[in-house]
């Protein structure tokens, strides 16, 4: 999806930090940006259970929300428009 999409991945545990974050990203060959925030977010995006995959579409509206292990790279393309 590379030059496609943006992807931002979020990690909420307590004591983390950019810096530690941007590390393992890079250790790991990550090349997208990676984010930091609270609990709140997840109340905000109904989040209930970890590693949970949301795509948000232009105007801002949730189109497609999978929780730990469901979805397939395929099905994230066609809702993303990819394939």
């Amino acid at each position: 999806f590379e030059g496609k999409i943006a992807f931002l991945p979020v990690d909420i545990a307590p004591g983390s930090d950019l810096t530690g974050l941007r590390a393992f990203a890079d250790a790991q060959g990550y090349p997208w940006p990676v984010g930091r925030t609270d609990l709140s977010m997840l109340d905000a995006f109904d989040v209930t259970i970890q590693s949970t995959k949301i795509v948000i579409d232009p105007d801002g509206v949730i189109i497609y929300r999978a929780g730990y292990g469901n979805g397939t790279v395929e099905e994230w393309g066609r809702i993303m428009g990819i394939y």
